[in-house]
């Protein structure tokens, strides 16, 4: 009892105090709620790259011969692809053989190409006998432009 009462006990009882408050002290909080916004970046559609080998030999009138289309899809998100339809372009001998004898037959895809990928899908191509002379045709490396939706 005489050490408390001592000015050394003092001191060490108002220290012990303001400790023993501190530590109390410190696990005291606030409590809050809060909110805040952040953002996000959306992609962007990639155009699909159809292309085809060159198609076996054709004749007017001749059997539909086939050929597989290659669809890419250069970007990094899936690409929905459609219908893919094929038009063969005016060439040969002065351009007189005329994309109109050919047909190509459409071919419904209806699915998802993802990123980077590169499926194919087939289908023919005729060219028809136009009644008419197609001489223009002989030989010639025709041209197939190919599109989808």
């Amino acid at each position: 009892m005489k050490f408390i009462k001592s000015k050394k006990g003092l001191v060490l009882l108002a220290v012990l105090v303001v400790a023993a408050a501190a530590a109390i002290g410190g696990y005291a909080y606030f409590s809050s709620t809060g909110s805040g916004s952040g953002t996000a970046s959306v992609g962007t559609s990639s155009n699909i790259q159809l292309s085809s080998p060159l198609v076996g030999t054709l004749y007017p009138g001749g059997a539909a011969v086939p050929v597989t289309v290659t669809i890419h899809n250069p970007g990094t998100g899936q690409e929905y692809v459609g219908t893919i339809s094929g038009a063969v372009q005016n060439g040969g001998t002065g351009g007189n053989c005329l994309g109109s004898w050919f047909t190509v037959a459409p071919i419904t895809y209806n699915a998802e190409v993802a990123g980077g990928a590169s499926p194919t899908a087939n289908t023919t191509v005729t060219m028809i006998d136009s009644g008419s002379n197609q001489d223009a045709c002989q030989g010639a490396t025709m041209t197939i432009n190919w599109s989808s939706n």
